[in-house]
């Protein structure tokens, strides 16, 4: 439990700490507006197979696509594992209970890490796209403050095709 408090305390002195150092620099100014794209590749990469970065970050076409090649990956190999008594296949413990002691063949097994690699590397590239997208959404409106001239300035970048 003292761990908890510890760890508590750490992150909101560092949080703080960010706060006060950003608002007395001439950096970026925080608007509110901003997609952090730390939290958009976070939300990408979590276990479950939703791409919830690109949602942050407002690409509903992108999010629709990486979750839907999420769970074409992730819906066979459940199945997968739900056959196989969800076992990884690999140790096959017999009970003297349970008479019903299917084995992985070797297709399931590669068909299976086959699934896995790619639903991995679906989720990396949809969390690098995601933090992208945030970082692209950021440039296209800023808040700037400039401290010797005391002022603000709001930039606004709109495509024209």
């Amino acid at each position: 439990m003292k761990e908890i408090i510890y760890f508590y305390v750490l992150l909101v002195m560092i949080t703080s700490n960010d706060g006060f150092t950003q608002h007395h620099s001439g950096g970026m100014m925080s608007s509110g507006n901003g997609k952090d794209p730390a939290i958009a590749a976070l939300l990408s990469i979590q276990p479950l197979p939703v791409a919830f970065g690109n949602f942050y970050t407002g690409n509903w076409e992108r999010g629709i696509i990486y979750t839907t090649a999420e769970l074409a990956l992730f819906i066979p190999a459940a199945i997968l594992l739900g056959r196989n008594n969800w076992g990884w296949g690999m140790h096959n413990y017999s009970y003297s209970d349970y008479t019903d002691n299917r084995r992985w063949t070797s297709n399931e097994r590669t068909q299976f890490y086959y699934l896995l690699a790619g639903y991995v590397v679906v989720k990396i590239i949809s969390a690098f796209d995601a933090g992208y997208s945030a970082e692209i959404y950021n440039q296209n409106l800023s808040m700037k403050y400039d401290v010797q001239t005391n002022s603000a300035m709001l930039m606004l970048n709109i495509p024209l095709n």
